[in-house]
């Protein structure tokens, strides 16, 4: 349901998407486009949250901190909603997401540090769709979604991942062109790894003995590493040339196939930094420890580390780098889904720092665990600052004292910001 009417309405202010949020007869409207300072005339759309979503009609008045989105796709291409906003009020932007969540979490603002940058073009995967229509003749439409659309838009380039992958795309779209059936929605993930691409399909059905057969040939031709295919009979191999390698703080970790990753390896080197340089002792527990961003530096600087997490072929990808890095001894691993099975605090009572690092929806049931137990520091690793904000205020309801929060823009001209924080009780 939406009024398709038009409203002149001034931005107040920038939401977690992105959008300028303004207020309307009909209530709080989510412009994309808008910049907070600007008026502008939206039409509204569809019930979104407390208001509705709109479309970005005119710009009436103009914010002085509107600068040319430097990417071809912006307004079309649903990623990037902020390129559009000059680098400085872009930098406050986000500072001032992790700095209001602190603040909700009726801590002490002050100790949120200077957000620490990354580059733009350093995302080392990137998940593309792809999309053929059912009219005869129509060929296949690759890329990234629209905004909030299930529109794929074709790409020619793209500023925020690395170039290797960047180069792939429009080799990519030819191929797939032909072999994507007519009606079929296809999710394509390239991973640069240390030894070329990593590329998934993920689909609804098999691959099929043609699309094996030009997939295969694809990566004969372009080098890659590997390609295999997801669907509801689980993964399967269709072209490994190189077993994918990630170099993770000087250790080799053989990757398996859709393995979750940092988005960028810079991201990655500053986040273990920050984490290593926040733990305490040398027993550590590493929850949520995926193929070991944290796990296996902590363990290369000489602390005994249990690493523990629900996706058994990355928790063992770990076991198996350490213990080809030599430091195989010090690395204890158990595969368990830390959200239906959390660490208990009696587990817990034997380690001097726990660390982890949730999906975006947090660590409530962990963190009630973790306060439990007699363990005297936290470090905390969270890409979305509304539900760390939740689980903060949990540890310092529980007796632990935040002493630092720092920022890392690890996903460039997007709504998401990456944090590292340290509690002692």
């Amino acid at each position: 349901m939406n009024s398709g009417k038009t409203h002149d309405v001034t931005i107040t202010r920038l939401g977690l998407r992105g959008d300028g949020i303004a207020q309307s007869p009909e209530g709080p409207l989510y412009v994309a486009g808008a910049l907070p300072g600007e008026t502008v005339r939206a039409r509204v759309g569809v019930k979104r949250s407390d208001g509705f979503a709109a479309t970005l009609e005119e710009i009436i008045t103009p914010s002085a901190d509107r600068v040319t989105p430097p990417c071809p796709h912006f307004g079309t291409c649903g990623g990037c909603a902020t390129q559009s906003l000059s680098d400085a009020a872009y930098a406050a932007w986000k500072q001032e997401m992790v700095v209001s969540s602190v603040k909700r979490a009726g801590l002490d603002p002050t100790l949120v540090a200077p957000m620490v940058r990354t580059a733009a073009n350093g995302r080392r995967r990137a998940e593309f769709a792809a999309f053929r229509p059912r009219a005869k003749g129509a060929k296949t439409f690759f890329g990234f979604h629209a905004r909030a659309s299930n529109m794929v838009i074709n790409l020619e380039t793209c500023l925020i991942v690395r170039p290797a992958i960047a180069a792939m795309i429009p080799k990519l779209r030819e191929t797939l062109s032909d072999i994507v059936p007519p009606g079929a929605r296809w999710d394509v993930l390239v991973t640069e790894v240390t030894n070329g691409l990593d590329i998934q399909v993920t689909a609804n059905h098999g691959p099929g003995p043609d699309a094996s057969m030009e997939l295969a040939m694809f990566a004969e031709r372009e080098d890659i590493a590997r390609i295999s295919w997801l669907d509801d009979d689980g993964v399967e191999p269709i072209a490994v040339r190189h077993t994918p390698v990630l170099d993770i703080s000087g250790t080799n970790v053989e990757i398996p196939p859709g393995t979750f990753l940092q988005a960028s390896a810079e991201a990655e080197g500053i986040l273990s930094g920050l984490v290593c340089a926040a733990v305490h002792g040398t027993k550590i527990a590493d929850l949520y420890c995926g193929v070991g961003t944290f796990a296996l530096p902590l363990a290369k600087a000489g602390a005994n580390v249990f690493a523990v997490d629900g996706d058994g072929p990355a928790v063992e990808a770990m076991a198996r780098g350490a213990g080809l890095g030599g430091f195989g001894g010090q690395v204890s691993t158990e595969i368990r889904d830390l959200v239906r099975r959390p660490m208990m605090a009696a587990d817990l009572k034997f380690f001097e720092t726990v660390v982890f690092d949730p999906p975006r929806a947090g660590a409530a049931a962990q963190v009630a665990e973790i306060v439990k137990s007699p363990v005297p520091r936290v470090v905390a690793v969270s890409c979305n600052p509304a539900t760390f904000a939740k689980d903060a205020n949990a540890l310092v309801a529980g007796g632990f004292k935040l002493e630092s929060v720092t920022p890392v823009d690890q996903f460039v001209w997007s709504g998401h910001v990456e944090l590292v924080a340290a509690f002692q009780r």
